[in-house]
């Protein structure tokens, strides 16, 4: 990815379930991290609800040079029935990868950039790390010359916790993969060309930046404040804690579809693959609850992947903010727009329960945010 580098603001910025919970870091404490969410929802849920509850329709603001590096050929999207992780890796997804128009990365660095935001023991908040190793062997097979996996979790700031707990460090140890935490990462400063947000640049872990190749692996799950978290959301999660704190709600306030753009525009991650076996519905992404849906989903264009992956959970991408904007700056969310093999919508669709932030209106996902207010904090 290419970036604008500033010695001045890098140095200001600078300055799936295996065990219980257990102690450690204060925020990993139950009641401790309850009483900062609602803290934190006190202090800013004026400017939250705000920034989430905005004129869903108004992108009348865009302008041409924001639209001219949409995509405008068409998007290849694989769905790949699974129906468990024990039989994810007879996968073998690079045999599926024919048509997918997977990038050059041979001889390259690649970054599996997963979701590990925090742990709950009987929830799906995190990417299998079967899903990990499946798409491991898959950037392997396709010749990259180093693969590494990281995240920077929103909340939970015990990283070697999260990596016992989740089982994502027994699985990257076991590849020999490294795992880097991007919230402590050294970080590079890259300009914010698309330009939504009113952030001028932004602080990204070199990792990120580094990387030749960004492939996202998010859990699929549905979102209290976007109400599809995907492969574009999951970008959020190469915001750097050390430049920005925790829990990140300033790309919240900012407005959460902009932001979202902004980031993507910024890294450019350019393959998606989606963990869609076992998913979240209702109140996510920490406290929905599990829900079978057994397949991958795969693709160069993000926005494409997360317009597939709302219409396998019953949701029109034309109701989810940041999919409205993607489609108008990134990729494609219309089905005749994107080329989609292996298993159909049809034939692996089942509708999700909603956060209680969002309502079935009419045959439309609405905002149903003043109801839900103050309920829980933003991740």
């Amino acid at each position: 990815m290419s970036s604008q580098n500033s010695d001045d603001e890098e140095n200001r910025l600078t300055k799936g379930a295996h065990r219980e919970e257990s102690g450690g870091d204060d925020l990993c404490d139950p009641g401790r991290r309850k009483f900062l969410q609602v803290a934190a929802g006190a202090l800013i849920s004026q400017q939250l609800l705000s920034a989430c509850g905005s004129d869903p329709n108004n992108l009348a603001g865009i302008t041409d040079a924001q639209k001219a590096g949409k995509r405008k050929e068409q998007s290849p999207v694989c769905i790949i029935a699974c129906p468990s992780y024990d039989e994810l890796p007879g996968k073998k997804l690079h045999s599926y990868t024919k048509d997918l128009q997977l990038p050059d990365i041979k001889n390259k660095r690649v970054l599996l950039k997963i979701n590990m935001v925090d742990y709950r023991s009987t929830r799906p908040l995190t990417t299998d790390p079967a899903a990990i190793a499946a798409a491991a062997a898959l950037m392997m097979d396709a010749g990259a010359k180093e693969i590494i996996v990281g995240d920077a979790s929103a909340l939970n700031r015990d990283t070697e916790f999260l990596l016992d707990a989740t089982g994502i460090g027994a699985c990257c140890k076991k590849l020999g993969l490294p795992f880097i935490d991007l919230n402590i990462d050294d970080i590079k400063t890259v300009a914010n060309h698309m330009g939504l947000t009113k952030e001028k640049s932004f602080a990204f872990p070199r990792t990120v930046v580094e990387a030749d190749l960004v492939v996202s692996l998010p859990k699929l799950k549905t979102h209290r404040w976007s109400l599809v978290t995907c492969s574009l959301k999951n970008m959020f999660g190469t915001i750097p804690g050390r430049a920005y704190g925790w829990p990140k709600n300033f790309l919240h306030v900012n407005g959460i579809d902009e932001s979202i753009i902004d980031i993507v525009s910024a890294i450019k991650p350019g393959f998606a693959i989606v963990d869609a076996i076992i998913s979240m519905e209702g109140h996510g992404p920490l406290d929905g609850t599990a829900k079978e849906t057994g397949f991958i989903v795969m693709g160069p264009d993000l926005t494409a992947v997360d317009a597939v992956c709302a219409r396998t959970m019953g949701i029109d991408p034309a109701d989810v903010g940041y999919l409205r904007f993607a489609e108008k700056i990134l990729g494609n969310t219309d089905m005749r727009n994107i080329k989609l093999t292996g298993e159909t919508v049809e034939s692996v669709v089942k509708q999700f329960k909603l956060p209680t932030s969002f309502k079935r209106e009419a045959g439309k996902v609405v905002s149903n945010i003043n109801e839900a207010a103050g309920k829980s904090g933003a991740t």
